[in-house]
């Protein structure tokens, strides 16, 4: 199976700390195991090593395949004396009849408090539907944040793409939805701490007239 290019870091990170561990023994917790039964397959490695943060480093993968397809998974999460911290994860999937999914993760904690975080995925499915999500989040050492998020899929159904952004106590999502036929729906619902929720909407035809619809 081809890996994503995320899941392909994730899956070298765990290289990395495996040759860390191999020279540093005493340092490293290492674990691994494959088996094998009925055209089935499964692998798994995990472990723990000291890191050159002088804190640890706690890694994992696993494969498995089978007559109904693959899927991998690759991942670690460091934490250093200082506070800080790292976590980056990659997992792909891929069906027999042709579906797919791929995503990634990963947040960083700095000394300071401070905070990023951010995710994508994606997927397929075997009759031709397509999905893609992606977002982030951050927060400053005074402990303000704000985060944002972006959805698209469409099939034979119709389609949907939809964002929303958050900050402090205010938050916005804003969606447009379109069913097969040609007919649209456009609306944002907003919420803002101590005043409650808004929100508006309104539908048109394939051709821009507005019609009637429940929101």
């Amino acid at each position: 199976m081809t890996m994503s290019s995320h899941a392909r870091l994730a899956s070298l990170a765990i290289v990395g700390a495996i040759a860390f561990g191999v020279a540093h023994p005493a340092q490293a917790r290492v674990h691994g195991s494959r088996i094998q039964a009925n055209g089935q397959q499964i692998g798994h490695i995990g472990g723990t090593v000291a890191n050159g943060q002088g804190g640890l480093t706690h890694f994992r993968g696993t494969r498995a395949s089978g007559p109904n397809g693959t899927a991998a998974h690759g991942a670690y999460t460091s934490v250093n004396p200082d506070g800080s911290a790292s976590h980056q994860g990659g997992s792909q999937v891929t069906g027999a009849n042709g579906g797919s999914f791929n995503g990634h993760n990963s947040y960083t904690r700095n000394t300071d408090g401070s905070a990023q975080g951010s995710y994508q995925q994606s997927g397929t499915g075997a009759s031709g539907g397509s999905y893609n999500s992606s977002g982030n989040y951050a927060r400053n050492a005074s402990g303000s944040w704000n985060a944002s998020s972006q959805t698209t899929a469409s099939g034979a159904r119709g389609s949907y793409g939809g964002s929303t952004t958050a900050s402090n106590g205010t938050a916005t999502h804003d969606s447009t939805i379109t069913h097969a036929s040609g007919d649209t729906y456009t609306g944002s619902t907003s919420y803002t701490k101590g005043h409650g929720v808004t929100h508006t909407g309104s539908c048109t035809d394939p051709s821009g007239n507005v019609i009637a619809c429940g929101h």
